[in-house]
Formats: structure tokens, sequence, C-alpha cells
């Protein structure tokens, strides 16, 4: 029986599924690899993902010519049990947009963790832009990939 709901970053999801560009980078691929398959083998974690969220991995893991037929796979998985789906309605965005405008951080990353409020009790990034308050009131934020430091577009940094 499920005990806890957790949302896993787009991050996260992306360096699991990619082999590194640059073997300085091997350790955060195998580290998010490693971690994101015991949350999926855990039968008493549900993973919390929106809408918004499965088109941004998928997209993500598209850009870095991922084989159509894994990312299918990954597709499908997010239908099972294993993931509680919440949908992205306009309050979000718009709420999203005036955090976004408040603290610089792009309206992505609320969009990702703001449907979630109330849903989950874990969050799961290595992007600093988790650490903002703004996500640690939806729900207690931990770094899986520690002492990396992820934020797309970004190099990846030890702290």
């Amino acid at each position: 029986m499920p005990t806890k709901t957790c949302l896993i970053d787009s991050n996260i999801w992306f360096f699991a599924y990619t082999a590194p560009k640059n073997n300085q980078y091997a350790e955060i691929h195998k580290k998010a690899s490693q971690f994101l398959e015991s949350v999926l083998l855990d039968n008493t974690i549900i993973i919390g993902i929106s809408h918004y969220q499965i088109a941004e991995i998928l997209d993500l893991l598209r850009k870095r010519n991922l084989q159509k037929e894994l990312r299918s796979k990954i597709f499908e998985s997010f239908k099972k049990e294993k993931f509680h789906i919440a949908i992205v309605n306009m309050s979000h965005i718009e709420v999203s947009f005036n955090k976004s405008l408040s603290s610089g951080i792009h309206i992505y990353d609320y969009l990702v963790a703001l449907p979630l409020k109330g849903i989950v009790t874990e969050i799961y990034s290595a992007d600093d832009h988790f650490q903002h308050p703004d996500f640690k009131e939806i729900a207690p934020v931990t770094n899986p990939l520690h002492p990396w430091i992820l934020r797309e577009g970004r190099i990846p940094v030890k702290s």
C-alpha cells in the first residue's frame, strides 16, 4: 500500500535516461538512474506528475535523440497506477506566472510543482531553484544527486 507521494523533477528523469556527453558527468547519470529505478520499484511510493511535466520530460528526451521506442515506453508507463497525474489549470498558470515574476525563477519550474501542492509529501530535485521557499512550502525538497546541482540550460556543478 502506498505511503508516500513524491514529485521527481524533470532533470532527474533526463539524466536517468540519457548517456553522459562527457565522462565528468557520468556520476550524475548513474546517481539519477539508480535513484529513479529505486523509486519506480518501490511499491510504497506514488509519483505525482502533471500533464505539463510529462510533456516536458518527453521533449527533453527527444532533444537528446532518445529512441522513439523508449520514449513511447516511458509515456505508457505514466498511465500506470504508479503515477498520480495532476491537471494544469489556468489558476496554476496564473499563480506560476506571478511567482515567477516575483522570484525570477522561470515559470516552468512552477508549472512542474504547483499542480501537485497538497498531493506530494516530498520533492526530489537537483535544481537549486527548488530550494526557494516557494517550492519548500509545497513539500520538503531533497537533492538525491547531491553534491551535484543541475539547472536546465546550464552546466552541472558540484556544491
